[in-house]
């Protein structure tokens, strides 16, 4: 079968490789659908944190079951599943206190450990997940990051008659911001710096989108919620955008640390005290927010058929990296179809 791997930093190399067969308890998929997220764009420039080459790739995936490896059970030969691209120890703090993701040991597929940038890939039955029969693979291949975004909103206490501000529409922060809608937050605003963006989000069904480069926010903000934000969730990564969180933030309230950060910034902790503001990350998701993630996508209480703004085949996989990258501010989801 044909697999893809990240060598050097914008560096691919496909080679041929023996089928992976399941062992005890895993199951074999035929991989269908493959997802560009903003940490593998990071990790093919060679500038994420906790990736390093060489690596395949590969931690938003799709595809139907092939094969079933012994003792698994709930499952068949067809089914349409993804995974839960976390392996963990289950024995360190965090992971007795059911935060296994932040275990201490944690390895995610397609980032430490070998991704589904393949024809057929094999993983753990405990981590599968199943969409009904006849799902839309290309709707069933965005669980992965919906569920970072009910993650990032389950830390909060409660959105009831909150008003929420996420900075940043890119995938993360467009699936954050409907994540908050669907949790009960009395008005949701997001903001960039692409029209184009912010074009997708209101086809998604976001209230408010300032673009920051031609409105003053903290204008918009009074505009559109009558006071200041009660949350801030930042999904761009860099320190501009949680300073601006900061200066604009209601006394005493909360900023979700979303983005992924490639620089240290510098960031305004004088005021994060003089507010007694609560700086929370906030990273991935454990199994509660997935199943709400799908359950979301099923019922299409999130809407993300928008943000898919290109399709190419496994045979381009390297255009298109290339071309997520240099179109970074009108390509939104890139998907890359495994025939």
């Amino acid at each position: 079968m044909r697999q893809i791997t990240l060598i050097n930093p914008e560096k691919f190399e496909m080679k041929n490789v023996e089928v992976p067969e399941p062992e005890f308890n895993e199951i074999q998929i035929k991989v269908k659908y493959i997802g560009i997220c903003g940490s593998d764009i990071h990790a093919y420039f060679g500038k994420h944190p906790f990736i390093s080459c060489p690596i395949t790739l590969g931690h938003e995936f799709v595809g139907t079951i092939s094969k079933l490896g012994k003792n698994v059970e709930g499952f068949k030969i067809g089914d349409i599943v993804t995974a839960m691209p976390q392996i963990y120890c289950g024995e360190c703090e965090p992971c007795k206190e059911g935060r296994y993701n932040i275990c201490d040991k944690l390895l995610v597929i397609g980032c430490q450990s070998v991704g589904a940038s393949s024809d057929y890939f094999t993983f753990d039955a405990s981590i599968a997940k199943k969409f009904p029969a006849d799902f839309d693979f290309k709707t069933a291949v965005m669980a992965e990051p919906v569920a970072v975004g009910v993650h990032a909103v389950s830390l909060i206490d409660s959105l009831d008659s909150k008003n929420v501000v996420v900075l940043g529409s890119g995938t993360i922060g467009n699936v954050t911001a409907q994540a908050a809608i669907a949790q009960g937050a009395k008005n949701v605003l997001i903001t960039d710096i692409s029209d184009e963006k912010l074009e997708i989000a209101k086809k998604c069904g976001i209230q408010y989108c300032v673009n920051t480069l031609k409105e003053d926010l903290a204008e918009q903000i009074n505009y559109y919620f009558g006071e200041k934000a009660d949350v801030f969730i930042e999904c761009v990564g860099i320190g501009a955008t949680i300073n601006q969180a900061i200066k604009l933030s209601k006394k005493g309230r909360d900023i979700i640390v979303l983005g992924v950060f490639e620089d240290n910034a510098d960031i305004e902790m004088g005021l994060v005290q003089d507010k007694e503001l609560r700086l929370i990350g906030s990273l991935m998701y454990i199994e509660k927010d997935f199943d709400l993630a799908i359950k979301y996508l099923v019922d299409g209480t999130i809407n993300t058929e928008p943000m898919i703004t290109d399709v190419l085949p496994f045979e381009d996989y390297e255009k298109a990296f290339s071309n997520k990258a240099k179109q970074s501010d009108i390509n939104m989801k890139t998907l890359i179809k495994v025939d």
